[in-house]
């Protein structure tokens, strides 16, 4: 038989490689021709290797590079080894109607693209890892030619004794956080180093990738340069660990526990991992749970690895994994699953190649009247004018051709700059009460994705395509600031806008300055108009919005006085256990005796190179022992954080990405800031608010407030002098704030999501749990 294999690059490193490899031996062993064809292009010496290190027979196996696809319809079976290759089969089939294809699944389903096309109707059969996978994937595409079965493992050489180790900590994958999430293993191991509960643990990060720099970030961040290497020799004995979300078998924990090693394995959000691993004693799996997964570290490396359990391991991967004729019983389920019923072709796709289309665009750019064009300045502005319009015309229609999903709901907070604010709250309680909702957060880089993939929801990558596509999809988008410009809004979605903060400083159409405040206005309003709901805290609030932003413009908008659900979470929150909970995730332990103090500059809208004059050292040098500082510093000087976070070990700056201010309100004692909107969030908490005046009258006069902060409530001056503000700091615990919440923010209440929630989605499904609390992780 002649069998064609397509694959993406049998040359690199990684497990579908090692697959295709695997099963290329094993059809040859069995006396058939194999032709593989390599997306990626090769050079020979790249087949030398490969015969040389793999063994591999040349009598009748032939490499060639993939062309146009039509060569993979000259046999007698195709295999494609790679998902968004599928639809070559619909050429294959018009060309070879006798051939019979294979689809192979290697990817996880949840990583399956919903717009990748995998031409169904003219593969034969699929095959996917196991069972469970199988079911789901039946269900998911409603086609029932799939088979289960392992790839091939016949290079793995099974050891019979086990390895201990009492320190070393390995993984050995792709630094892409999306689907590994390492970052929560960097995560995990700060914890354990800081809480010591292990001693001189060392974790191992071999491989390459986007996330690379994340994850040097992330060890500088937590100091942990002496605990965890990138890419350094591999120790001999260690525990390896997997914290994907999504496997199908994971190679790498195969090879591991066939060496002799234990591993520990997150069981997946799918529970393929589970399946698969369960019955082994070499294998712990852990919870994503921090807590949790600190002590199973623990007990795990205190547990000895018997040769009684090694032999039971060995007898059960032997029977799983080392299967003696792979090829055999890969080609009878082929014909099992193919043979009852005949494929049809429904489809052809035609379009032109991508080299041709190039061709004609070159041609193109060197003809004679497009030459002329260029030489003549009126008629290239005017062909540059219509093609611009005719592009946006184009662009928009694409845009409105998208359909909107009446389940897909779009979060943005701060343009994808930080998981936090109303958004985040919301999202959450549509996350308890509507559980088939699916949640798409906006992201600007991978710290943002690693606080968004805590709380189970998806990021997406704030400009990008999937970002457009994504956002035009989404029937409910809930944002704190303007959308973005580019993504327009279909007729069909409904804008819920929050804003981010009650306003003390002047906004928009009330700033100061004239020329400033209509430019603002002519960017501003476009944008407004676009909001179907405004969410605010009061009458007061509704009314200086309106000043603000001139709603009246926007006839359709309707107010929504239900109050902040930001807000909630304060007002349901503020315990003891939640703070030990926030003290987990921002100090790495509990210590009840710390005090913390919050400071909030606001930002000036210029650079500069500190945020007060201040000594912050000077003050802690004034303060207790047990009370330290949290800066935290504006999005748009978070250039600032590394200065800050080297003063000293009692001053705290994290990544912007990674807080949620609302948490360290809770954590903290008490807030010092100037002119920000924080205030009136904190006030919730009827802890001190110290407001620092550094700049008061410059501010007034090229900003402006809406109202006198010291007329509204008891709000405290903070000292210039770092000795006289430490005797502020230290002899005031509480300050009674309800009635300037009473009067500003009426509406903020434990119930304001639900509200929120019922107007715009409807009765929720389950009841509505009584706060907002997350695991910490």
């Amino acid at each position: 038989m002649k069998i064609n294999i397509f694959g993406y690059n049998i040359f690199a490193k990684g497990g579908t490689s090692r697959s295709n490899i695997n099963l290329v031996k094993s059809l040859l062993e069995i006396g058939h021709e194999v032709h593989y064809f390599n997306y990626q292009d090769y050079n020979k010496s790249d087949i030398t290797k490969l015969i040389i290190y793999e063994g591999l027979s040349t009598k009748h196996l032939h490499i060639h590079q993939f062309n146009s696809g039509k060569e993979l319809a000259h046999g007698d079976l195709l295999i494609i080894t790679r998902e968004t290759f599928f639809n070559h089969a619909y050429l294959v089939k018009k060309l070879n109607s006798k051939i019979k294809i294979v689809g192979e699944i290697h990817g996880p389903l949840e990583y399956i693209n919903e717009n990748i096309d995998l031409a169904l109707d003219c593969i034969d059969c699929v095959r996917v890892s196991t069972a469970r996978i199988k079911n789901e994937f039946i269900a998911k595409y409603d086609y029932h030619r799939v088979f289960n079965q392992y790839v091939n493992a016949q290079h793995i050489d099974l050891k019979s004794e086990p390895i201990n180790t009492k320190r070393n900590f390995l993984i050995k994958a792709r630094f892409e956080d999306e689907v590994k999430d390492i970052s929560y293993i960097i995560k995990l191991f700060n914890y354990i180093i800081k809480n010591q509960i292990v001693d001189d643990a060392q974790l191992y990060l071999i491989g390459y990738g986007p996330s690379e720099m994340l994850y040097k970030n992330l060890i500088n961040y937590y100091h942990l340069n002496d605990y965890i290497h990138i890419n350094e020799k591999e120790p001999q004995s260690y525990i390896y660990v997997s914290s994907s979300p999504y496997e199908t078998l994971g190679y790498s924990i195969l090879e591991t526990i066939a060496q002799g090693n234990k591993a520990l394995v997150y069981y997946g959000d799918d529970n393929v991992l589970k399946d698969i691993y369960a019955p082994y004693e070499a294998i712990r799996f852990l919870t994503k749970d921090m807590i949790k997964d600190s002590k199973i570290i623990k007990d795990f490396l205190n547990y000895k690895y018997s040769h009684c359990d090694r032999q039971k391991d060995y007898r059960q991967l032997k029977s799983t994994f080392k299967c003696i004729n792979y090829g055999q019983e890969f080609l009878n389920n082929v014909e099992t699953f193919s043979s009852s019923q005949h494929v049809k072709v429904k489809k052809i796709h035609r379009h032109l190649g991508s080299e041709k289309q190039i061709d004609i665009a070159s041609r193109l750019k060197e003809s004679r009247w497009m030459n002329l064009i260029r030489k003549n300045k009126y008629l290239f502005n005017k062909c540059k004018t219509y093609y611009e319009k005719r592009t946006h015309m184009s662009y928009i229609k694409n845009l409105n051709q998208i359909p909107v999903d009446d389940d897909s709901i779009f979060i943005e907070s701060f343009h994808g700059k930080n998981f936090s604010g109303d958004p985040k709250y919301i999202a959450l309680a549509i996350k308890r009460q509507y559980d088939h909702k699916k949640i798409y957060v906006s992201s600007t880089n991978s710290l943002v994705d690693m606080e968004i993939k805590r709380y189970g929801f998806t990021p997406v990558r704030f400009g990008s395509e999937k970002y457009i596509k994504t956002f035009r999809k989404c029937k409910y988008v809930f944002i704190n600031g303007n959308s973005w410009d580019k993504v327009y809004k279909s007729s069909d979605q409904i804008f819920v806008q929050t804003w981010h903060g009650f306003p003390l400083k002047k906004m928009v159409n009330d700033l100061n300055e004239q020329h400033e405040r209509q430019q603002q206005l002519e960017a501003f309003i476009p944008r407004m108009k676009k909001w179907d709901y405004i969410l605010t805290s009061s009458d007061i609030n509704t009314t200086l919005l309106e000043s603000a932003f001139m709603l009246n413009k926007n006839p359709n908008l309707k107010v929504l006085e239900y109050g902040a659900p930001k807000n909630e979470y304060l007002i349901n929150n503020n315990n003891l256990q939640e703070r030990q909970q926030l003290q987990l995730k921002y100090m790495y332990k509990i210590d009840d005796d710390k005090k913390y103090i919050l400071y909030c500059p606001t930002w000036r809208g210029n650079q500069r190179k500190e945020v007060t004059q201040i000594n912050l050292k000077d003050l802690l040098k004034y303060l207790p022992e047990n009370y330290e500082i949290i800066v935290k510093l504006h999005p748009n000087e978070s250039h600032l954080r590394t200065r800050y976070n080297q003063i000293d070990n009692r001053i705290h700056c994290y990544f912007n990405e990674l807080v949620d201010i609302q948490e360290l309100y809770i954590l903290s004692e008490c807030m010092i800031t100037d002119y920000s909107s924080t205030i009136f969030d904190y006030i919730h908490l009827n802890k001190p608010v110290f407001i620092l005046q550094e700049d008061e009258q410059q501010y007034k006069q090229s900003v402006g407030f809406y109202f006198d902060l010291f007329e509204v409530g008891d709000f405290l001056k903070a000292s210039l002098n770092e000795h006289m503000l430490a005797k502020q700091i230290c002899s005031t615990d509480y300050i009674n704030y309800s009635k300037v919440v009473h009067r500003l923010m009426k509406q903020d209440s434990s119930k304001s999501s639900e509200k929120l929630m019922a107007e715009i989605l409807g009765e929720p499904e389950y009841p509505s749990s009584s706060n907002c609390k997350q695991q910490i992780s």
